[in-house]
C-alpha cells in the first residue's frame, strides 16, 4: 500500500519486549498534541515498547515538546490507509511485534488520558481472551471498537490475523473502511474462533444501537475511563449533553480540554 514510502524518523530499536504498543498518529502540524504525548507516556510507563506510526503531512520532524522517551520508534508514512493501514505499517516494520505476549494497537481518536489508566492496561493484560478491547458496540454488528485493541499470546502471528493486517488496502469512503476493516476484523475473529472480551461490553454503557464513545461519553467517565472522543470534543452537538464536555473534564480532572487538542 505504501511500500517504499515509509521512513524511520526516530529509531528506538527493536529490543525484545513482551509488551508492545503500536500507536497511530495524525495531525496537520508538526507539534504533537498533549493528548498523544500523554498516551505515549502512558504506555512507556506501563512497560511497553512503543512504535508510533504518523501520517502527518507536516514538513520536518514531529515536535514532541521536549525529549521523546528512550526506546520509542517513530515512523512517518503517507496519509493513506487510515488507522488500519498505519497498524499494518507498524507490524510490517518489525515482524517481532506480533510475537509479543501483549500487543496493543491504538489510535489518537480519543482525547486523554486525563487521569491514571493503569487499571485499563492491567485489565487488558489480565484478560484471558485472544483479543481484548476497551469498548464493545452492537452498531451494525457486535464488535470490539478498534481504537484500542489488545492481542494476547502471539495471536497476531496466526495466519488469519497476519493475513488480515498485511492485506489492508486504502479506501476513500469512511463507511467502506468501517465495513472492510473494523467489521471485517470482527467477522474474522468470529469465523476463526478467536475469543474476545471488553472492559465495557456492548450494553453496559448504552443501548444496542448507540456508539458508547459518543452516546455514552459521560457514563464512561463515571466508570473510570478518562477519555472523550475527539470528534465530539470538537462537535459537541453529536452527543447527548455534548455541550457539557469541556465543563465536565474541567470539573472532574482540573484541566481544560482545549489544552489537550
Amino acid at each position: 500500500m505504501v511500500a517504499g514510502a515509509v521512513r524511520v524518523e526516530v529509531d528506538g530499536g527493536r529490543a525484545p519486549a513482551d509488551r508492545v504498543a503500536v500507536l497511530v498518529h495524525h495531525a496537520e502540524r508538526a507539534p504533537v498534541a498533549r493528548s498523544f504525548r500523554e498516551l505515549v507516556a502512558t504506555f512507556v510507563a506501563g512497560g511497553y515498547r512503543v512504535v508510533v506510526v504518523s501520517s502527518s503531512p507536516a514538513r520536518g520532524p514531529l515536535d514532541w515538546g521536549g525529549d521523546l522517551a528512550e526506546g520509542v520508534t517513530v515512523l512517518r508514512k503517507p496519509n493513506v490507509g487510515y488507522d488500519f493501514g498505519s497498524w499494518s505499517v507498524g507490524l510490517a516494520h518489525d515482524p517481532s511485534i506480533a510475537r509479543a505476549r501483549h500487543v496493543v494497537l491504538a489510535n489518537d481518536s480519543l482525547v486523554g488520558p486525563f487521569a491514571d489508566v493503569r487499571h485499563v492496561l492491567a485489565a487488558g493484560e489480565a484478560s484471558t481472551a485472544d483479543v481484548w478491547g476497551v469498548t464493545e458496540t452492537e452498531q451494525f454488528r457486535r464488535h470490539l471498537q478498534s481504537y484500542w485493541l489488545a492481542f494476547h499470546g502471539g495471536v497476531l502471528t496466526e495466519q488469519p490475523l497476519a493475513w488480515f493486517y498485511a492485506s489492508v488496502r486504502h479506501h476513500e469512503d469512511k463507511q467502506r473502511i468501517i465495513m472492510r476493516n473494523e467489521l471485517g476484523l470482527a467477522r474474522l475473529l468470529q469465523l476463526e474462533g478467536f475469543s474476545t472480551d471488553a472492559l465495557f461490553p456492548a450494553r453496559s454503557v448504552v443501548d444496542a444501537a448507540d456508539n458508547p464513545t459518543i452516546a455514552g461519553w459521560e457514563r464512561l467517565l463515571d466508570a473510570g475511563l478518562p477519555f472523550v472522543k475527539r470528534e465530539i470534543s470538537r462537535r459537541p452537538e453529536l452527543a447527548p449533553r455534548g455541550e457539557a464536555i469541556a465543563d465536565e473534564v474541567l470539573r472532574r480532572y482540573g484541566t481544560r480540554i482545549d489544552e489537550w487538542l
